[in-house]
């Protein structure tokens, strides 16, 4: 009710309807990219209530979390996170989010709203035949969670909380317990939208407060909420993928650059043994960054991806995600093109609507603040 007191145009999210924007839905791009400027420059607050949360307890803890991700976790310092890749038997990426270390024995790890039930089930079956010590217990309906983001992200916060939120003592991709506003919490340094942000994790009956606390104390910083749709277009900006959406039932990490989230050194992981054979084999295709001058025709997702602009050209691949970014003031997105199309400064054909062929170029990932400054404010 506080979202659609607030204007929130509700889209499907896996089980749940969340804000996809705020304001009319006459206006859906307008009002997304208002919201995106207002994070980028100011402080916005989105619900992500819905993420998934699993808590993992126990003397196997940190080899459970070793097993059943890509990443290594059995040395992360407590009081860190880090991204954590889910990938199947196949060598699949079937899921990502953040792991928290709140003990030598406790993690904390975040999945995307639509797979966390996968995720889970999965745990639940690996377990069966690994039968470490540890508890995997699913706690998404027990938190709810808002990401507080933008530059003046930390000025709000310093408002309801005593801890010391100076980047020396909390610093990016660490992990913090303390109070906001009364309320227990659990805070991540996290940058998903590419901005100074924290994500905020507390009992969700506290939920609907912990929201109307930090509008209060946002309000002389012009603290806005912003919605779903609004996010999906910051991490675009930052080149973050989105699993189901930026990635299908055959992607596995080195098309989705994601090799650097991988452990070479691990003598197991789920599905370890797929990506290295996959990954050895000759590649066909690789999701890319690409832009188009702001006045070409949008490309919308599953539009073809063509070898080349003649009447006979064969489908290389698809777009995955694109829209119009006022940062740059251009029309960016990210697809899976064939091979020799996907080179840094490679120009390839897309058929949009209507059968129009347009070009799009090839650029580095991401396209928005590459040093991440922004984020280590």
């Amino acid at each position: 009710h506080r979202h659609l007191a607030l204007g929130a145009k509700m889209i499907p999210a896996g089980n749940w309807q969340r804000p996809g924007f705020y304001g009319p839905t006459d206006q859906r791009d307008a009002c997304i990219q208002a919201e995106s400027v207002h994070v980028r420059n100011k402080v916005g607050l989105v619900d992500v209530s819905t993420l998934g949360g699993i808590e993992l307890m126990g003397p196997d803890a940190a080899e459970f979390m070793n097993r059943m991700f890509t990443f290594a976790f059995l040395k992360q310092p407590v009081g860190k996170t880090r991204y954590a890749v889910l990938t199947n038997e196949h060598g699949v990426v079937i899921d990502d989010g953040v792991a928290c270390r709140l003990s030598e024995e406790h993690f904390y790890v975040t999945a995307t709203t639509s797979g966390v039930e996968r995720v889970f089930r999965d745990m639940l079956k690996w377990n069966a035949q690994w039968r470490l010590e540890v508890e995997v217990v699913n706690v998404t309906s027990a938190l709810a969670a808002v990401n507080l983001a933008g530059p003046e992200s930390r000025k709000v916060l310093e408002k309801l909380t005593e801890m010391d939120l100076s980047q020396e003592a909390f610093p990016y991709l660490a992990y913090r317990e303390g109070q906001v506003a009364g309320i227990p919490a659990r805070l991540l340094r996290v940058g998903f939208v590419g901005e100074l942000g924290y994500e905020i994790h507390v009992p969700s009956r506290y939920g609907e407060a912990l929201w109307d606390a930090l509008m209060e104390a946002g309000t002389e910083f012009d603290i806005k909420p912003f919605g779903v749709e609004t996010q999906r277009l910051l991490r675009l900006e930052k080149g973050h993928i989105i699993v189901s959406q930026d990635t299908d039932g055959m992607s596995h990490p080195g098309e989705v650059h994601l090799n650097w989230a991988i452990a070479r050194k691990k003598p197991f992981f789920v599905g370890g043994r797929s990506v290295d054979i996959v990954m050895a084999q000759q590649q066909s295709r690789k999701l890319v960054g690409f832009i188009i001058p702001k006045h070409k025709p949008r490309p919308e997702e599953g539009h073809l991806v063509l070898s080349d602009s003649t009447a006979d050209a064969k489908v290389t691949g698809n777009i995955t995600s694109c829209e119009y970014s006022p940062t740059l003031d251009s029309i960016i997105g990210m697809g899976y093109v064939g091979l020799a199309q996907s080179e840094v400064g490679s120009v390839f054909p897309i058929r949009v609507e209507g059968g129009q062929i347009i070009q799009a170029r090839v650029v580095a990932l991401p396209f928005y603040d590459p040093e991440t400054q922004r984020q280590e404010m």
